[in-house]
């Protein structure tokens, strides 16, 4: 492997991959919407004549598929960009001379809501509770028939919960960082929330992305593996440990329009079976995780409020 493309490359785990994979020398390429630094190819993710181009030129080993829709208030979004999205990039590939390894990135949303109480694994059922997590089924189904049909070397990887620089304010942790990171520039004075009776299982992004270079480099083709640290904690417990970090004091008031109807109360994954595969496990703690959040969070703030 020495040439890669992404897709999604000026996104949250978009972003940490390029830079992991370059600091580890190889030649990294992207396709995204806007432009993103050098050796990044611009279109949407449905033209597939824009994404022909983007791989003739970067004629790359193996393509790691991010691009994606994960909040919308259109349910058609998650179909069109999860599942044609994906199936527009296939075909594509398909039309050129090499058969790149391709790794979808899914989601445990495709779980859904699992009553067994032992750790989701890559053989558990698959009963998606929203939108987005019936658009990545539908996916990574989609995906997998290029495997069988076509011989493409497909192989699925499904991120639990992630945390770490740079992620969005619209997933709850990052909007707690954000709110507090705020309070302390004086900006708000309280921290407005969802439910934080839910246990997740959280996983740092730095993490997930070198789980993403492994899988490239020793995952099977036509395998799924689940990333994710192994144990549930509640959105509380988050919250609690960014606030005992915060540098003022700042109240809690739970806002019942952000609570989701559709909402897991558990879920929780085994990392096993991409353990045996290729060694991986998590590093980082969940406690650095939320610190180096609420840090970035806080340079952000300040550029924010100049």
């Amino acid at each position: 492997m020495t040439r890669v493309l992404i897709t999604g490359i000026s996104g949250f785990i978009g972003g940490h991959l390029r830079e992991h994979l370059s600091d580890g020398g190889l030649q990294v390429y992207g396709y995204d919407l806007q432009p993103f630094g050098e050796k990044v190819f611009v279109g949407d993710i449905l033209d597939e004549m824009t994404l022909f181009h983007a791989l003739e030129e970067s004629s790359p080993d193996v393509v790691i598929h991010l691009a994606g829709v994960i909040k919308s208030n259109n349910s058609e979004m998650y179909y069109r960009s999860n599942l044609f999205g994906t199936l527009h990039l296939l075909d594509a590939i398909i039309r050129t001379e090499k058969r790149p390894r391709v790794i979808i990135a899914s989601s445990s949303a495709v779980y859904g809501l699992i009553k067994d109480p032992h750790p989701i694994t890559e053989r558990s059922n698959l009963h998606p509770m929203t939108e987005y997590g019936i658009s990545k089924v539908a996916q990574e189904m989609a995906a997998l028939r290029y495997h069988y049909t076509s011989g493409l070397p497909v192989t699925i990887v499904r991120m639990f919960n992630l945390l770490g620089p740079g992620q969005s304010p619209n997933l709850a942790c990052s909007a707690f960082a954000y709110q507090i990171a705020r309070a302390e520039q004086n900006a708000q004075t309280e921290i407005v929330t969802g439910n934080l009776d839910a246990k997740r299982d959280f996983v740092d992004v730095r993490d997930a992305v070198h789980a993403f270079k492994l899988i490239a480099e020793k995952g099977g083709a036509g395998q799924a593996y689940n990333v994710c640290s192994g144990r549930a904690v509640t959105i509380q417990s988050c919250l609690d440990v960014m606030m005992s970090l915060a540098h003022k004091r700042v109240s809690v008031r739970m806002d019942m329009s952000r609570v989701q109807q559709d909402d897991v109360p558990v879920q929780v994954g085994s990392f096993q079976k991409l353990y045996k595969s290729t060694g991986w496990h998590p590093e980082i703690s969940l406690k650095q995780s939320l610190s180096d959040l609420l840090d970035d969070w806080r340079e952000r703030v300040k550029v924010e409020l100049k």
